[in-house]
């Protein structure tokens, strides 16, 4: 289960070696996150600066083998993780909190965690609310490999563009509501390696409206969604 989120003043040591002198505000505060999705594993921590774009993404992180086989999910947004979204549902003239099926909103990890996983994780062993902005979580990374893939995805909706406009699949009620597709990073932690720290690096995005987990690699024609994470990375713990 998340536990209890904290907030406190960023320790400016943390950030000393990648350089402070124009980081976004995001940065001011760091929230404390942790979760337990491999109870025996490897301490690690995860830190996501937020960028000028934040603005409570929806978002997960997941581990793969480096042959792409699902390993566990080590967080993801409440939201997408129960199904159930702060405007869910359209009643009496208003959106109200309520039950939907968002595929759009992050194909690739729906599709890995729902298909290729050997067995389920409890949700509330990783999920809990989108923090407002940049977080550390402090998870386990799994036993038993010593080269593994962190994959994160990344949305924001209604993140449109001039290339991702709001006509640009009409008829398309899951695009509708999207825009800019959801972004994946991964990062490749060799927990042997002399480096402790492994920086996550964007890869792809998913299908426009969820349609598969596939991954197109092109992402020239994104703008603003890149400004969602100004950069993230995994640390392993002693």
């Amino acid at each position: 289960m998340i536990k209890k989120t904290l907030y406190i003043p960023l320790i400016a040591a943390m950030f000393a070696s990648c350089g402070t002198a124009n980081q976004p505000k995001s940065e001011n505060v760091m929230q404390k996150l942790a979760t337990e999705p491999f109870a025996d594993g490897i301490p690690a921590q995860i830190v996501v600066v937020g960028g000028e774009e934040y603005k409570y993404p929806i978002m997960a992180i997941w581990v793969e083998d480096l042959n792409g086989n699902y390993l566990g999910t080590l967080y993801a947004s409440k939201s997408i993780s129960t199904g159930v979204f702060r405007y869910g549902v359209y009643e009496k003239g208003m959106w109200m909190p309520g039950e939907r099926n968002r595929p759009a909103a992050l194909p690739r990890w729906k599709n890995v965690s729902t298909l290729k996983s050997s067995e389920s994780q409890p949700v509330d062993a990783f999920s809990g609310a989108t923090p407002s902005g940049s977080f550390s979580l402090k998870t386990r990374l799994p036993k038993g490999v010593d080269s593994i893939r962190v994959v994160m995805e990344v949305n924001k909706p209604w993140d449109f563009n001039n290339y991702w406009h709001n006509n640009r699949y009409p008829g398309d009620n899951e695009y509708a509501t999207s825009g800019q597709p959801a972004l994946i990073y991964e990062a490749v932690i060799v927990k042997s390696s002399a480096e402790k720290q492994f920086y996550f690096k964007p890869i792809g995005h998913s299908h426009p409206s969820g349609s598969n987990g596939e991954i197109e690699p092109d992402i020239s024609t994104f703008t603003s969604a890149l400004k969602i994470v100004d950069r993230a990375w995994v640390e392993i713990l002693k």
